[in-house]
């Protein structure tokens, strides 16, 4: 017992352990696995599996053993030509392997030093929280994720929970153990338990993994024995699952409360760099449609190309210059701002963004600005109080012209960005004003300008506006690169 209680401090934990037929704390005598979704279960656009084992990659680990039951063969057919691995894969039949069985865990305890994650196939989480997983794993102590029970919610680990005193910061917590077994079941009510219960998402030490054949306990989960050696030792240590979200995908609503939590996620990550409007419409908006993408399997480019699409023919309803069309067209402009949040989202929750598609959706965005630039300025001529006036179509120039002034800037200062040495002789005042800028030159709050602009008759005064601050836009950034133009020319 000596080795058992042995502290190690070891570097970030770099492997994984992903079951796919059953919980992280199932025994092979009480867990029938009929509440265990099969994990060929698409949840955000992709198989449990697949988001799995990306966002344990994302979160950095770099070697996952996976513990595979009789899907092994379509499991490996899901990941044979994916170009998004990296991280190396090894497979481990249940079979031979079985979860259950203390053997299982010893020898995968010899097979690598330091700590090592354990992760169940039917959660789903964010690669913040396997980053953090990670690094406080590295320190000899269990690491748990914990969270309360929610309405709906499936509760997967109620016979295992933590003290609500020990719950705050990062102090040892006390582990409590249900016995008899509680059999796993959805919370119907937030008031069916108020004690904080630990996820199949968990860090153990090598010390513990094997640690069954050591006090030999027979009909008890082996992962449970060692949580409950590290409670004795006191060292399990909690990681609040709000911090960075995780969602258990069993019971009724799991798929669905799931697929809820990734698309919020994803809302919670662009907030800082989304406008007023997009944040507070635009992507409550963008949320259903990207639910209905991802059923549909579209890729990000093509919703970036019906965005794109969606933009022109709004452009189209600009130009002959009465209120009614103008009125429809902006209304399509808003639609098609809200499908342009998609394709981002569908890319982060597929795990499939690309430069590519970067570029793509860059350039599609200013096509159709300059487009609707166009239609606004060929309305105003035809109709309204600058008709037949040559300068609506100075001013749409004007506005068109800056657009592509402004979009070639922008990619020098990407490209100034992507080079470090470069980028390191800009001041530090430079530097934040430049990633202001380009943070901010996608913001698409000014959609709803054009809207109130149309709905009034106003149109005219936008475009006036537009072309006189796209201007502003072009001279700020242009001075703020004004060295590295001067020596480009």
């Amino acid at each position: 017992m000596d080795g058992i209680l042995k502290q190690e401090t070891t570097d970030a934990v770099d492997t994984a352990i992903l079951l796919t037929s059953s919980g992280v704390f199932a025994s092979g005598a009480t867990d029938s696995g009929q509440a265990m979704p099969s994990p060929l279960m698409r949840v955000g656009g992709m198989t449990l599996f697949q988001r799995a084992v990306l966002t344990l990659q994302r979160g950095g680990i770099s070697q996952i053993w996976v513990l595979a039951g009789k899907e092994e063969p379509a499991l490996r057919e899901l990941l044979r030509e994916d170009s998004r691995l990296q991280a190396a894969v090894r497979w481990l039949p249940v079979r031979e392997f079985p979860p259950h069985d203390p053997q299982t865990w010893e020898v995968l305890a010899d097979e690598f030093s330091g700590a090592c994650m354990v992760v169940g196939c039917h959660t789903v989480f964010s690669s913040s929280l396997i980053q953090r997983l990670r690094h406080e794993g590295a320190q000899g102590n269990a690491v748990v994720v914990v969270g309360r029970s929610e309405e709906g919610y499936y509760a997967g680990n109620p016979n295992i929970v933590i003290k609500p005193k020990d719950i705050e910061g990062h102090s040892s917590s006390s582990v409590m153990f249900r016995d008899p077994p509680v059999a796993p079941t959805p919370i119907k009510d937030s008031a069916s338990s108020s004690l904080p219960i630990v996820g199949d998402l968990m860090v153990l030490p090598g010390r513990l993994l094997g640690i069954s054949g050591v006090l030999h306990a027979s009909g008890t989960n082996p992962l449970r024995l060692a949580l409950e050696q590290a409670a004795v030792e006191g060292t399990v240590q909690t990681i609040p699952g709000a911090t960075h979200w995780f969602r258990d995908v069993r019971g009724p609503q799991g798929p669905k409360l799931a697929e809820q939590t990734l698309v919020r996620s994803l809302q919670t990550l662009k907030g800082g760099l989304d406008g007023l409007v997009d944040r507070y419409f635009n992507r409550k908006c963008s949320g259903l449609f990207t639910r209905l993408f991802l059923k549909l399997r579209w890729t990000p480019n093509r919703i970036t190309m019906m965005s794109m699409v969606v933009g022109l023919v709004a452009a189209g309803f600009f130009v002959p210059g009465s209120w009614e069309l103008a009125l429809i067209g902006a209304l399509l402009f808003q639609l098609s701002v809200i499908i342009d949040c998609c394709d981002g989202e569908v890319a982060r929750l597929t795990f499939s963004e690309s430069k590519f598609g970067q570029e793509l959706d860059i350039w599609a965005d200013n096509v159709v600005h300059a487009a609707i630039f166009v239609g606004i300025a060929c309305g105003a001529y035809l109709q309204g109080p600058w008709e037949q006036m040559s300068l609506p179509l100075i001013l749409g120039a004007s506005a068109v012209l800056a657009n592509v002034v402004s979009l070639l800037l922008v990619n020098v200062a990407r490209q100034l960005r992507s080079r470090q040495r470069d980028w390191g002789k800009l001041s530090e005042r430079q530097r934040h004003k430049l990633e202001f800028m380009l943070g901010h030159v996608a913001n698409r709050d000014f959609s709803v300008v054009v809207l109130i602009c149309a709905g009034f008759g106003l149109l005219h005064w936008f475009l006036a506006l537009a072309a006189i601050g796209s201007w502003f836009f072009v001279m700020s950034m242009a001075w703020l690169l004004r060295r590295n133009l001067i020596s480009r020319g």
